[in-house]
């Protein structure tokens, strides 16, 4: 655990890019699906480029 906000590198930003486009080509997904990236953290998220495309951020404080 780290007091810090999660902060996204291209090499992160790369990783989850890839992990969408294997969940859009996987017998799982269809055209009734709607991809969204969502981030369940602790101190939020650092705001930078390859934040963009982050729909949803949710820290911890969210869930107590």
């Amino acid at each position: 655990m780290t007091n810090c906000a999660l902060l996204i590198t291209k090499q992160y930003e790369r990783e989850l890019e890839n992990k969408i486009e294997a969940f859009l080509h996987s017998k799982q997904h269809t055209k009734t699906h709607s991809i969204q990236l969502v981030m369940v953290t602790t101190n939020g998220i650092t705001e930078n480029e390859q934040a963009k495309d982050v729909n949803q951020n949710i820290i911890l404080d969210d869930l107590f």
